[in-house]
């Protein structure tokens, strides 16, 4: 005969181990505790790795070695008798609540491959009994096919309020409150075997009953599907009936199955008043729900869910708000896991800065992120209370504060986000390159305006409003307005649309040459100002550039807003242009005449002017001849002889200079002034005056080491070599030189002269020499009458006074 399974299952703390052990009692079946075979192979595991009888003071395992782990399991010796587990020989009962079981326990369990292992072992412990098991997934893995299926819950606060009354753990209530919101988390998200409520089991919430009501209720429960057990136990050793005599049986003994507190039940309505709706929900007397719990009054003999909040003394007491909410609550865990979206309602603004309250019905609310309320960005957030439409689950979490209502969290965007994306691909599916389409302005940019496609945005670029220069978008399109628009770029990859209204009338550029010519002088409007020029529109749909360096042909144009503003109406020329890039180059000067054609005639090679210095440079100065036309003084022209270091002490801006123009060349734009060109060249006139070996006389003006520079008439400066300040070529140089001071006068020879190059050279040396020679003649000349008087040559050298 086919062994009995009652699977119980539910979260940790809901007192399935508890219940089913009394229900194992009362039932005469084993009670078989299948959580227990996971926390032996969890003490196992400590105690292999150091820990003691407990587990405590193990090494923390590393869980991520699944294989070896696994092979652990198989190899563990795991067996179960009269209600418990044994590691072997040992009954390890009592260490498997431990707080370092309970460490690990969770985790283990989640390895897949040690879940089947483990199941494998349960269910060959199970072939010869009738059992009652209890665990995460009893009614899902391990006996989907238990002849009776239960879910146990209850609040997060109730669950950790037993463990800790149980006093087998060290931890405080809020550290076993977090264990098990943590254990919640990894059960009901592991691979397989994850905690979930079985379709065809019946749910409990023993939040708020005892555990003598809850045996009540799930004994009811099994009688109510025709099986007593302590009857078939009786049938089983007595005579051979089939499961059918037995249920025949049952069915006589049991005619109903009467409502239990804590379960939903479908019932019929069978009186509607004022406040006050009834429904047979079984049992002895009908059931009673506040009218305010239905949306629209309902009618009699329409079905209705509803819990079964307790049996009082006029009947059931019933909810339909929360047989709602339950069904919903599923609907919600549901939705959760599968990633599917559910139906609600924005109700609240909490906080411009947080977000919304979301009616998911059946009083749930739900809290919506303001950053995950929309697609866009939420200017006005006010706007949203009101809507309706679906939401994503971001998570579940319980309330401490309200158990009734757990903390739930949506998300509108991404629901939005999927939406706008798969109407955007069937856009790009359906829509070609020159088709029409509609949309709504949404909102300008500096670069056009975003239109709405229908939960996706196409751009209308301002260059795509009009032919011609658009100054301000909000000029052709408002915000809000519907309009038809054509595409005319279309790029998936980018998911880039880009749209066109000027499309919709002819490019003027295709009769641009039929209107236009190079070289013509037109009339246009200046359209726009930017550093390096301005745009400026010849007619509707044609703009070109006038180049800042076209504005003038003798200006220098920092900023074309100089010349030129917004809206000026010009004259300007066609200098070039390029019909497949729709552009026109545009000039400025070009239509009056160029000053520099004849500069050469108005300021000929010899001018003598009279103009003021407006620039001063290192190499020269910037002399102004007429407004925009500047000659250049270079530092060499200003003096004959005089060499200019530092120009600023010569020459100041603003100054008037006389000066001559030395040089004039249109071609280059160029103009070359002169100062000392207004005097003759004294180099010229001093070398007519003096030539080589002619005497001069000067003013010692500097000394170097080479030697010493003196200035002769006409300011010519010229060197003496300190070699030619001695005679003989034992003198020393050096010494000669120290011998002399800025402001002497000396006497010389010149011994060189350069005109062009503007250099002499004297000699001192030579000067004395060339003064002994006519020394010599003059004696030599002079006729001596007296022999005793007269002196011969060596006489007149031996006699010579010393310098």
């Amino acid at each position: 005969m086919k062994n009995i399974i009652v699977a119980i299952d539910g979260p940790a703390g809901s007192g399935k181990s508890t219940i089913a052990k009394l229900l194992a009692e009362e039932l005469h079946l084993t009670f078989m505790n299948t959580g227990s075979f996971y926390r032996a192979l969890s003490l196992a595991v400590l105690r292999s790795l150091g820990g003691s009888a407990d587990g405590s003071g193990a090494a923390p395992p590393d869980l991520s070695e699944e294989e070896r782990w696994t092979e652990f399991a198989e190899h563990t010796d795991l067996r179960y008798s009269n209600g418990s587990v044994y590691l072997g020989n040992e009954n390890v009962e009592a260490f498997l609540r431990s707080d370092a079981v309970e460490k690990i326990v969770a985790a283990l369990s989640a390895i897949i491959p040690i879940r089947h292992c483990i199941n494998k072992k349960i269910r060959d412990a199970a072939r010869s009994l009738d059992i009652i098991c209890e665990g995460r997934d009893m009614t899902t893995v391990v006996f989907p096919d238990a002849d009776f299926k239960f879910y146990l819950d209850a609040s997060v606060e109730a669950r950790a309020k037993r463990r800790f009354n149980q006093g087998t753990s060290k931890l405080s209530l809020e550290e076993i409150t977090a264990n098990i919101e943590e254990r919640d988390q990894i059960d009901k998200n592991k691979k397989e075997g994850s905690l979930k409520i079985a379709k065809d089991a019946a749910y409990l919430d023993t939040s708020r009953l005892t555990i003598k009501e809850v045996c009540e209720i799930i004994k009811n429960k099994i009688h109510s599907k025709g099986l007593r057990m302590e009857d078939m136990e009786v049938e089983k050793n007595a005579v051979k009936n089939s499961q059918e005599g037995i249920q025949a049986q049952l069915q006589e003994q049991y005619s109903f199955e009467a409502p239990q507190p804590g379960t939903v039940k479908e019932g019929i309505i069978i009186q509607v008043t004022d406040d006050t709706v009834f429904v047979d929900v079984g049992g002895k007397s009908e059931g009673h729900v506040p009218l305010t719990e239905f949306e629209t009054a309902p009618k009699k003999g329409d079905a209705v869910r509803v819990y079964i909040e307790k049996i009082g003394m006029n009947g059931p007491e019933l909810s339909k708000l929360r047989a709602d909410k339950m069904t919903i609550k599923d609907s919600l865990y549901s939705a959760e896991k599968n990633k599917e979206p559910i139906e609600g309602k924005i109700i609240k603004l909490i906080d411009k800065r947080s977000g919304y309250d979301v009616d998911l019905g059946s009083g749930i609310i739900a809290f919506l992120p303001i950053s995950q309320a929309d697609s866009q960005k939420v200017d006005n957030p006010e706007s949203l209370v009101g809507v309706s439409g679906k939401f994503y689950i971001e998570r579940i979490s319980p309330n401490r504060q309200n158990r009734e209502n757990d903390n739930i969290v949506v998300n509108r965007r991404k629901y939005l986000e999927e939406v706008t994306e798969k109407t955007r691909d069937e856009f790009f599916q359906n829509t070609n390159i020159g088709d029409v389409v509609e949309g709504r302005v949404k909102s300008f940019t500096s670069f056009g305006a975003f239109i709405d496609l229908g939960g996706f945005d196409g751009l209308l670029h301002v260059n795509d409003m009009s032919w011609g220069h658009v100054m301000r978008p909000k000029d052709f399109v408002k915000k809000g307005e519907k309009i038809k628009l054509m595409v005319i770029r279309l790029d998936m990859a980018e998911k880039r649309i880009n749209l066109s209204l000027k499309h919709f009338t002819p490019d003027p550029w295709l009769e641009f040459e039929n209107k236009f010519q190079v070289n013509d002088i037109v009339k246009g409007r200046v359209t726009k100002i930017t550093d390096f020029g301005a745009f400026i529109e010849l007619s509707e749909g044609i703009e070109g550039l006038a180049h800042i360096s076209e504005f003038s042909w003798v200006k220098k144009i920092n900023k074309p807003s100089d010349m030129v503003k917004s809206g000026d109406e010009v004259e300007c020329m066609i200098l070039g242009y390029d019909i497949q890039a729709g552009r026109v180059s545009l000039g400025l000067k070009q239509v009056t005449a160029n000053p520099w054609d004849d500069i050469d005639t108005r300021y000929p090679v010899g001018t003598r002017l009279t103009r003021k210095v407006v620039k001063i440079t290192n190499a020269g100065a910037f002399v102004e001849l007429e407004e925009g036309i500047d000659g250049f003084l270079h530092s060499d022209d200003i003096s004959w002889t005089k060499k200019i270091r530092h120009l600023g002490s010569e020459l100041e801006v603003g100054q008037e200079i006389d000066c001559m123009v030395i040089e004039c060349t249109p071609e280059t734009h160029r103009i070359r002034l002169g100062i000392k060109q207004l005097t003759e060249d004294p180099w010229e006139t001093f070398a007519n005056a003096y030539k080589i070996g002619s005497f001069v006389e000067g003013e010692v003006t500097s000394i170097t080491d080479f030697g010493i520079f003196v200035k002769v008439p006409g300011d010519i400066e010229g060197l003496i070599h300190k070699q030619n300040l001695v005679e003989g070529r034992d003198a020393n140089p050096d010494e000669a030189l120290q011998k002399y001071q800025v402001g002497d006068k000396v006497k010389a020879v010149v011994i060189d002269i350069n005109p062009r190059e503007k250099k002499t050279a004297f000699s001192i040396r030579d000067y004395k020499k060339k003064m002994q020679q006519e020394e010599i003649s003059q004696y030599m000349a002079s006729g001596q009458e007296d022999d005793a008087d007269s002196f011969t040559l060596g006489d007149l050298l031996k006699n010579k006074p010393s310098e």
